[in-house]
């Protein structure tokens, strides 16, 4: 069967790489052939329309930080490094796009609108004009977007019933799940993302840094609140840790690394522990059995939350940052969490087999 994937792959994010790469992984292991889809943008909804100078705005808000020019070079670095290697890796662009057996959306926030892209609304997204004998999705998500949110744009029945003529429906979290169920009524699958779906034990490349670190995991101009930095260096210091930042630059830190993907899941295996603020932070995090402490944002508190509440981990969110150190050092039974990976990963593989004949 030729199965196309339509998902972020094209966005300059380890997490996106990563998603992609497994759940492509995922489906050729089940013997099929796999292209990437290119998303076709759609409407600039009103809310969340790219202005003239969005660019520049994003621009200056990323280098408004206290070091510019060399969390500039960071991001230029980064940008080059999945342009030029990351990216043909991991398949993309190569695709023709042409007729697909089945098409899979996701994983990732596909289905969230309620955000700034270039992409905008883009009802390909949601299984509109895609040369497919059927659609379905894996795990997608609707990230911030909320049902409230999609009436008040005035879309909610068009991709309502875009989502019923799917063959399946998977998503990641409650909220999306919630979603589904009033748009179309029907509940829908219920999978994680594909990052904790497949092993990579044929991938992950182990660091060649010796030595004790904690990783800092997080997204450029985040994690520089005086509160914030304070109680990471502390306990970083409190236990000798190095403090290792992820293509992201911190003059509190130790060292910057832009690493390939797969070497940034051998950061998280090696770490003594990790803070993090992103999904796929806390995604590798539990993955690799790793202490870790999330500090939730507003964009990714649906997900992020639903996530740590899946696993028994919501006691590794920071509500006040003084109560890290105790966090870090509570222990997490992962025998549980083990336990439903392990149930998860078999009911991935139920789903796509299941919806991919």
């Amino acid at each position: 069967m030729k199965v196309g994937i339509l998902s972020m792959q094209q966005i300059t994010n380890y997490g996106s790489f990563l998603q992609a790469y497994g759940l492509k992984s995922i489906i050729e292991g089940l013997g099929h052939e796999v292209e990437f889809i290119d998303i076709v943008p759609g409407e600039q909804l009103s809310r969340y329309r790219i202005g003239r100078f969005h660019k520049f705005g994003l621009l200056w808000k990323r280098l408004f930080v206290k070091h510019p020019l060399r969390q500039l070079r960071c991001t230029l670095k980064l940008h080059k490094r999945f342009d030029k290697e990351f990216k043909p890796e991991l398949g993309v662009g190569v695709g023709n796009n042409s007729h697909f057996d089945a098409v899979v959306i996701g994983s990732d926030e596909v289905f969230n609108i309620a955000q700034t892209t270039w992409f905008g609304f883009s009802t390909q997204l949601f299984g509109e004009d895609l040369n497919a004998d059927k659609v379905l999705s894996y795990a997608g998500c609707f990230g911030a977007t909320t049902l409230g949110i999609l009436k008040e744009l005035n879309v909610h029945n068009k991709i309502g019933g875009l989502l019923k003529q799917f063959s399946a429906i998977s998503v990641r979290d409650e909220n999306s799940a919630n979603i589904v169920v009033e748009l179309t009524g029907a509940r829908p699958y219920l999978n994680v993302d594909p990052v904790i779906a497949y092993g990579f034990e044929k991938e992950i490349r182990l660091p060649e840094h010796k030595g004790r670190y904690m990783l800092v995991y997080t997204y450029p101009g985040r994690m520089n609140k005086p509160d914030e930095i304070l109680a990471i260096k502390k306990y970083a210091r409190s236990k000798g840790l190095r403090i290792i930042s992820n293509a992201n630059y911190f003059d509190w830190v130790d060292e910057v690394i832009t690493p390939h993907p797969f070497e940034v899941l051998g950061y998280f295996l090696s770490a003594e522990c990790i803070v993090t603020d992103t999904f796929h932070g806390a995604v590798m995090s539990l993955k690799y059995n790793k202490p870790f402490s999330v500090i939730v944002r507003g964009m990714n508190s649906n997900k992020l939350t639903y996530l740590l509440e899946q696993f028994g981990l919501k006691q590794r969110i920071v509500g006040n940052l003084s109560e890290l150190a105790t966090i870090m050092e509570q222990p997490v039974d992962y025998d549980s969490v083990n336990a439903i990976i392990n149930v998860e990963k078999e009911r991935t593989i139920e789903y796509l087999k299941d919806n991919l004949q």
